[in-house]
């Protein structure tokens, strides 16, 4: 009877691993399911582009968008799955040797995540560059839809 409960214990210590590593995707998925997705359509020249961001800690690392040969845009949210600490979204007008930025702005903490996605911000409109082109982008915040 003594070694019964060594037994239990081994079983317990095997197949615990198990049941946590079993149980590891759909933590994940709940996880990622409820990460804020910020989403921006941005349209130059009568074509659409959606630029998706997800919540990050270093905005260094959010990527640049071309926009049709000739603007980019850069949109950043900083925080964490609990908390949104700020947006930043960016406008560039390309240029032969650099990039111009023509437009930033700023959403600041209280910012509010919705289980929908609703507008940050109005429709945007930008003109830059020699014959004054435009760009236009509106961007919404919610919930990751899976």
């Amino acid at each position: 009877m003594k070694s019964q409960p060594k037994y239990r214990q081994l079983r317990l210590a095997v197949l615990l691993p198990i049941l946590l590593l079993a149980s590891l995707p759909a933590a994940q998925a709940t996880a990622s399911k409820n990460q804020a997705l910020l989403r921006c359509n941005v349209t130059y020249a009568g074509s659409t582009q959606i630029v998706e961001t997800r919540v990050s800690k270093d905005p260094y690392v959010a990527p640049i968008h071309d926009i049709g040969g000739r603007f980019s845009f850069k949109a950043v949210m900083i925080g964490d799955h609990k908390k949104l600490n700020y947006i930043k979204l960016y406008a560039y007008l390309q240029g032969r040797d650099i990039d111009v930025p023509i437009h930033q702005a700023t959403y600041k903490d209280p910012i509010k995540i919705g289980r929908k996605m609703r507008a940050l911000t109005p429709i945007n409109y930008l003109y830059a560059g020699e014959v004054e082109r435009e760009l236009q982008y509106q961007c919404f915040l919610g919930l990751r839809q899976q």
